[in-house]
């Protein structure tokens, strides 16, 4: 019966695993996520329970009143389990992969403890005592498993306070009367914290997702949420659209099926959102188109912003780009205003490359990738959302924008930044030949990368919130953004941290007065 208990209990140790990296760590990303400091406390704590019963299922046999102890243990984490689904139905929709597993460890659970329970019937009229016992190698691997679910409660503990501690979205254009948004890929990186700045300012926002039902509960039911345009109104007021969606390029290798995949997550959506906008009676006034820095292809160093660009031939993103854009591109013709942001990689601690790479370099495993001599051309999440505001703000904005920081970099500079401010070292090296082999094409993103200015902003004297590397990477690990975000001037801010007031060349172009109210535009 003891054997039979422990080959259960090693069966819930690999189930949980899974369930942690596949669906916490990798799918959902729960660790950067604000609205997860909850269920990363109770994920935290039923950790340590878990580690603490491994330990004693391991090497020792309690009777009387130590067996007592571990079934209160018992208890208590069966409590935090109840509570943790009520949490997980209550702020996210699961995938259902997540909850297949999850009926199959709570199926699993139940036999293994009914198991337990009749192995260790005699041992209640025990004296009471902790005898010591080994299962032989399984006993290690319960050690093992005991030493990373630690480590796991651990980093959802701490992940839980930094979340708990982030300050609340910024209220992106709270000073403008009420617009109305339409978002796709409002689920992503960019568009989360976009729709959730946009909703505290106050405005309007409809998002166009794959899963509606999903979308509705992140945003806790605040936002409208469809799954098509049909669903739109052909008198539908909306003033700005904001087409974000696309699956991310970084990922498995870009075999055909995968190349199709990220052009249809872009263009069939950018076709989607036209089709509605030519058949609009109420032509929106703004579309702010994502695009990327790819486009000027791997090798490439920019000039400047061409409103169309020759695509690199045979180079995979670069084509993907200007298809991208060029979908886009007839809802001018309409009257609505076309801007382009031309991206790099957008650095956060919620999302995108940066907390896998912070991780990494935490673990003193940063690594420059190849000769580190590749252009790693960077931008806070920050300013793009503070780009968002000056487009609509300003009616002179138009055409396309390199939306990347000044204070570009190589990627060992970047590597060795991140590792710098983290206090870690940064003395791995990974060899280009293994990446290109393993990543095939998809290895060009992490190899290489043009080198690109954000000409257009620097000419129009745009101001940046976070210009240099050192003070973009420290904003987010010392909450640097309650102060950034608040729009107010800091001049002694040693990170660079500048005012986001409206600069001359904007107000000259978007038909503003000298205090920087607009007579004439979106709004």
């Amino acid at each position: 019966m003891e054997r039979v208990f422990i080959a259960l209990l090693l069966l819930q140790v690999v189930l949980g695993a899974i369930d942690t990296v596949a669906h916490h760590e990798l799918m959902e990303k729960l660790a950067n996520r604000r609205s997860a400091a909850l269920e990363l406390k109770l994920h935290s704590a039923r950790a340590f329970i878990y580690g603490a019963l491994f330990l004693v299922f391991a090497w020792l046999h309690p009777q009387g009143l130590w067996l007592a102890l571990v079934w209160a243990l018992v208890l208590v984490e069966v409590a935090i389990t109840l509570w943790d689904f009520v949490v997980e139905d209550a702020t996210r929709l699961l995938p259902p992969t997540e909850r297949v597993l999850h009926t199959i460890l709570a199926v699993n659970g139940g036999a293994m403890f009914a198991v337990y329970a009749l192995a260790t019937a005699q041992d209640w009229s025990a004296p009471s005592a902790l005898l010591p016992i080994s299962h032989g190698w399984a006993s290690w691997a319960l050690t093992a498993a005991a030493l990373g679910i630690g480590v796991s409660a651990l980093r959802d503990g701490l992940a839980a306070r930094v979340n708990a501690a982030e300050p609340a979205p910024r209220a992106l254009l709270a000073g403008q009367p009420q617009t109305g948004f339409l978002i796709s890929g409002g689920t992503g990186f960019i568009g989360t914290a976009l729709v959730e700045g946009l909703v505290a300012g106050g405005h309007r926002v409809t998002v166009l997702s794959r899963d509606p039902r999903r979308a509705a509960l992140r945003f806790g039911g605040r936002v409208r949420c469809i799954a098509d345009t049909a669903e739109l109104r052909g008198d539908e007021a909306i003033d700005v659209v904001v087409n974000l969606a696309g699956a991310p390029v970084v990922g498995p290798r870009w075999t055909p099926a995968r190349k199709h995949a990220l052009r249809a997550s872009r263009l069939d959506t950018t076709h989607a959102l036209r089709a509605w906008c030519e058949r609009s009676q109420h032509k929106p006034a703004l579309w702010l188109q994502a695009s990327a820095i790819g486009l000027y292809g791997a090798h490439a160093r920019s000039g400047p912003e061409l409103r169309e660009p020759a695509a690199q031939a045979g180079d995979f993103a670069s084509e993907l780009c200007r298809d991208w854009e060029r979908a886009a591109a007839p809802v001018s013709e309409w009257g609505v205003r076309l801007t382009t942001m031309r991206l790099g990689l957008v650095l956060h601690r919620s999302g995108g490359v940066l907390p896998m790479l912070s991780l990494s370099a935490s673990l003193g495993a940063g690594a420059v990738l190849g000769d580190g001599k590749q252009w790693f051309a960077w931008v806070h999440l920050d300013d793009v959302l503070r780009f968002v505001e000056q487009a609509v703000e300003h009616v002179g904005m138009r055409g396309p924008y390199n939306l990347v920081a000044p204070g570009g970099c190589t990627q060992a500079e970047f590597t060795r930044a991140l590792a710098r401010g983290l206090h870690r070292p940064a003395w791995l090296r990974m060899p280009a030949w293994p990446l290109r082999q393993a990543l095939g094409e998809m290895s060009t993103m992490l190899l290489d990368g043009p080198k690109v200015e954000p000409r257009r902003l620097l000419d129009q004297r745009y101001r940046f919130l976070h210009p240099d590397l050192d003070g973009a990477l420290s904003a987010g690990r010392e909450r640097a953004c309650r102060s950034t975000y608040s729009g107010e001037e800091h001049p002694g801010d040693q990170h660079g941290t500048v005012e986001s007031g409206r600069n001359e060349s904007l107000r000259h172009e978007a038909g503003c007065d000298e205090s920087g109210r607009i007579h004439s535009g979106l709004l």
